[in-house]
């Protein structure tokens, strides 16, 4: 069985080891996959995938386009065409060749292995002008089940890091009968927006401290406080670093702002 101890140690190890982990992943029962006819994939040519140890693969051997509910998703594809799928899922600011060494690896097991690029991201384009464009994390979950509706993919082992886990997540959540297992790797937590609306308890705000120090007005208030009562932090370790009188109370919350 895939477990995220198998798709991240896949990510980390050589080819050896990362081969000799990934055997027997076909005991896995399969995904279903109708034939590909009529799904109006396209392929455009790209640089092959260079033979070699895993780390030294760049590209994938061929990228493919698809339109997929208010996209066409750009996507590389590896393995037999009706082996049990695979979707890997990128994350952000990286894209799908986070996975160009594992999906050989994957393919050489016998899975169908589907890497997108996310709206936003690579070949993936809006099909409207005039779609809104947003990155909430439901949008960007039913841009997945809308690419395997246009592939004619019924079920799928989903695996992602970083933002492709959050939205492996969510389709996982949100359509459990389309997802045939779920690999997360180091991801956010699936966002409760009307939550996020009511304030914490004090304990729980007090975690967060940290944040009052990225309010954009920050230097304001800075100048605002009495600079003689607060301890100050010196650069370095000499006491007298710190000049209350010195070009710190000068900054602007702009010229804060730019080297933010």
């Amino acid at each position: 069985m895939i477990d995220r101890r198998t798709f991240g140690g896949t990510l980390g190890l050589g080819t050896g080891a990362a081969a000799a982990v990934l055997t027997g992943l076909h005991n896995l029962p399969t995904a279903s996959a109708a034939p590909r006819s009529g799904t109006g994939a396209v392929t455009v040519p790209a640089a092959a995938v260079p033979a070699g140890a895993a780390g030294a693969h760049t590209s994938f051997a061929s990228l493919k386009r698809t339109r997929a509910g208010v996209l066409e998703v750009g996507y590389a594809e590896v393995g037999p065409a009706h082996g049990p799928v695979v979707i890997c899922l990128h994350g952000w600011p990286y894209d799908i060749h986070s996975f160009v060494d594992v999906a050989p690896l994957l393919a050489a097991e016998g899975y169908r292995v589907i890497v997108p690029y996310l709206r936003g991201h690579g070949t993936t384009r809006f099909l409207s002008a005039r779609t809104f464009r947003n990155a909430q994390q439901s949008a960007v979950a039913l841009d997945v089940v809308a690419l395997m509706d246009a592939l004619e993919i019924e079920k799928a082992v989903l695996a992602g890091f970083d933002w492709g886990s959050r939205t492996a997540d969510i389709v996982a959540a949100l359509r459990p009968e389309r997802c045939k297992a779920l690999v997360s790797v180091s991801g956010y937590l699936v966002t409760n927006l009307d939550a996020n609306l009511e304030p914490l308890a004090p304990a729980a705000e007090y975690a967060w401290w940290y944040q009052y120090y990225r309010f954009a007005r920050l230097p304001e208030r800075i100048r605002q406080e009495d600079m003689v009562e607060r301890r100050p932090v010196p650069h370095g370790s000499a006491p007298d670093a710190y000049d209350p009188g010195g070009s710190w109370p000068s900054f602007s919350c702009a010229a804060v702002d730019l080297g933010l």
